[in-house]
């Protein structure tokens, strides 16, 4: 039975069962208290008749000049006052409904409850969802357990139906690591990074021993945030070490994170241990050898240009850093004064900003355009501003509510400048 038609079943039980519930009083039995209202009711109906007819016979007596006006009026008086508390005394508060009007409730509260949930919206990517559950439910659930690796070709052709039924299996089970990793990889595929390392944040949180899922989780982020180590990535790298301290994987990112971080000896130190692991193996690894050399080249190079880096001092004001949250990210950025793009750039964690601000070296290193490096910027007497920036979502681009500074020019003979942080985008 498809999802669409469980949906209209389930919901019309549910306006049917409210009906009811609405109708409940009027389809529960009488209490002999009602029941003798009613009788009471028919009784004094009888007498307000009984009165009624005394008052024609009456009225008859005086038009026969049977008795006398005096008489007549007192007599009038005293019935039609007997009349009035008749009926101030009758209870005609009580609607007895009938057939018709509990049918007619029954009917229009399903039908408006539908009326309701088609008008509020557009419901079409709802039905959508159905449809492709239906058709490509079975498909979905095989490619994220693994029984096969490829769809078959008639499901390719609905790739957007075949995403949105595997992301709704893995949230149907949600505490599978395996469908989680599995959903990674079809977002790698599909050149989507950032919901492919929220998939593998997943899968990890869920298995963290798993060292594929670690690696692939590390690796992943690492190269998405163009090389840059942060905290967690390298948290997950450490444990990986530390259950295999042996894992080339790791040792390679620990080589590379601790080169762009700067921290050039031990950068060295996990390539020679990597070099020494990778000569202890037999066999040929004259390529994998290479790959070390070059990436030891590029060590000395990165060391060489970091020499002439700029300090810059960032500084928070007190009001400002009490707004600075853990797990946000602070960017320095040196650019034109004129405008245009960053000429070099820089991306760190703001957990370590303090009262004393904090110092950061920025270098060729950071350069954005290989063909503009920092230092031919400051060569050519291009005039450069310094500016600082927290961010919450870790964009580059600003957004409202970033804690930013103004700008501030660079010095060309200038080896250290500051910037405070002091004001939040509106």
């Amino acid at each position: 039975m498809s999802t669409l038609i469980i949906f209209i079943i389930v919901a019309l039980l549910f306006a049917i069962t409210l009906a009811v519930f609405i109708l409940l009083p009027w389809l529960q039995t009488q209490d002999h208290h009602a029941i003798a209202n009613r009788a009471d009711n028919q009784l004094l109906t009888l007498n307000i008749e009984v009165f009624k007819q005394r008052l024609e016979e009456l009225d008859a007596d005086f038009a026969e000049g049977q008795i006398d006006e005096a008489t007549y009026q007192t007599q009038k008086l005293a019935l039609e006052r007997q009349l009035l508390d008749i009926s101030d005394n009758q209870d005609t508060s009580h609607f007895t409904p009938n057939w018709k009007s509990r049918l007619i409730v029954i009917i229009w509260i399903p039908l408006l409850s539908v009326m309701a949930y088609v008008m509020i919206g557009d419901r079409t990517p709802v039905y959508q969802l159905w449809d492709a559950q239906n058709r490509l439910g079975q498909v979905a659930d095989d490619l994220l357990t693994a029984k096969i690796d490829t769809p078959p070709e008639w499901a390719t052709k609905d790739s957007v139906g075949l995403i949105s039924a595997m992301q709704t299996n893995v949230h149907h089970h949600a505490t599978d690591p395996l469908r989680w990793f599995r959903l990674s990889e079809v977002f790698l595929a599909l050149q989507a990074p950032e919901q492919a390392i929220e998939a593998l944040a997943r899968a990890y949180r869920l298995n963290p021993d798993d060292e594929k899922v670690a690696i692939t989780y590390a690796q992943t982020s690492f190269f998405t945030q163009g090389g840059v180590m942060d905290d967690k990535t390298r948290q997950v790298v450490e444990h990986i070490l530390a259950k295999s301290p042996k894992h080339q994987g790791a040792q390679m990112l620990m080589a590379m994170g601790e080169m762009r971080a700067g921290n050039y000896a031990q950068s060295r130190k996990w390539i020679e241990l990597l070099r020494s692991e990778i000569q202890a193996r037999p066999g040929d690894h004259t390529q994998a050898l290479n790959s070390l050399s070059e990436l030891e080249q590029t060590i000395n190079q990165r060391e060489a240009q970091g020499k002439q880096a700029i300090t810059v001092n960032v500084k928070v004001t007190p009001e400002i850093l009490g707004r600075v949250e853990k797990g946000q990210s602070l960017f320095v950025n040196v650019r034109k004064m004129a405008g245009g793009p960053p000429v070099a750039a820089k991306k760190l964690s703001a957990d370590s900003l303090t009262i004393n601000g904090m110092a950061i070296n920025i270098s060729d290193n950071d350069s954005i355009m290989p063909t503009m490096t920092l230092s031919s910027a400051i060569s050519a007497n291009e005039p450069l501003v310094i500016t600082a920036r927290v961010s919450a979502s870790g964009d580059a681009m600003p957004q409202s509510g970033d804690l930013t500074s103004n700008p501030v020019p660079l010095e060309k003979t200038a080896d250290s400048t500051t910037v405070l942080i002091d004001k939040i985008v509106p």
